[in-house]
């Protein structure tokens, strides 16, 4: 996948002045076409990603978040939810660990990519004012030492 995936981005990048230390490649598709989306996905390698959105305003929002966690693995950020489940996992998935009681949480910890709503409940965040990037996070993309 990489490999092509990098062929990809070589063979669809413009020539500019300056070249681009990012390139991420938004898709666009129909909601009311396809229900569920391939899974986006970036590479710090090349710092290319390939990010599968819905194409309608109601779904603006939702779409920089999205965009911003592929964006954060080009920097080197790690995924911090359970690939089976999708739930964020504890302490590093969550933006307020030390939440007493845990549960809910209000806001999500952009690579946790969700709100833990229960031990086993999430909800997608709303847009980016719903987001942290919590210390793991931070220290894996240099905000931190």
């Amino acid at each position: 996948m990489s490999l092509s995936f990098r062929l990809f981005a070589w063979n669809n990048s413009p020539t500019v002045p300056v070249p681009p230390d990012i390139r991420l490649y938004l898709l666009f598709y129909d909601a009311s076409k396809h229900e569920v989306l391939s899974h986006s996905t970036a590479l710090n390698k090349g710092r290319i990603g390939r990010v599968n959105l819905y194409g309608h305003r109601a779904y603006a929002q939702q779409n920089l978040v999205i965009t911003a966690h592929e964006l954060l693995h080009t920097l080197t950020a790690t995924d911090k939810y359970d690939l089976q489940s999708g739930l964020p996992i504890y302490p590093d998935g969550y933006a307020d660990p030390d939440k007493q009681p845990r549960y809910p949480q209000y806001y999500a910890e952009l690579m946790g990519g969700y709100v833990p709503i229960s031990e086993n409940k999430k909800k997608i965040p709303a847009s980016l004012n719903q987001v942290l990037i919590g210390f793991k996070t931070a220290k894996e993309i240099g905000w931190i030492k």
